[in-house]
């Protein structure tokens, strides 16, 4: 039987340039990190631009960061921008160490850059396991266009209620 603590099953290590080992898992808290990030985690697999003309360290941080929240130790601080029309966006996701304020940048190794996309493909499959009901393994898919679709109205773009609204009370 599989408990749920088993979703933060660990995938695999980072070495940080300090020489610090920290647990990479993908929580549902890291999902939505990344999901807020690059817009879907179907993103996530095309973040990284494997053919060496596009960005590859910055995704690879932001992917790296979001399996460091918790037990790893790390805080995201979120950097939103508001448009002139109220929507917003993450615009980036700065992920600190609890114990002394370090940047994860600041501890990422360039040479180390195989390791560390091994060590989070490892993590993000077993957090996308299936578990239970002997269903088929969840696979991540992007459909185009699904990434940047709306998903409804949310506290933040929801209209505002007219200052003459009064609610019912309770009981009545």
């Amino acid at each position: 039987m599989t408990t749920g603590l088993d979703l933060l099953a660990d995938g695999g290590h980072v070495v940080l340039t300090d020489g610090t080992e920290v647990p990479l898992r993908y929580s549902f808290r890291a999902l939505a990190l990344l999901e807020a990030r690059f817009g879907s985690v179907g993103a996530v697999q095309t973040a990284i631009d494997s053919t060496g003309a596009g960005a590859a360290f910055g995704p690879l941080a932001q992917i790296i960061g979001a399996g460091l929240v918790g037990p790893g130790g790390f805080d995201p601080h979120i950097r939103e921008h508001v448009d002139a029309k109220g929507k917003r966006t993450v615009s980036d996701i700065v992920y600190r160490r609890r114990t002394d304020g370090s940047d994860l940048m600041d501890l990422l190794d360039p040479g180390r850059i195989g390791d560390y996309t091994d060590a989070f493909t490892s993590a993000l499959s077993r957090a996308l396991e299936s578990r239970g009901n002997d269903a088929a393994p969840a696979t991540v898919t992007v459909t185009p266009g699904l990434e940047t679709a709306s998903h409804g109205a949310s506290t933040s773009t929801s209209p505002s209620v007219p200052s003459t609204f009064l609610p019912a009370t309770s009981g009545s």
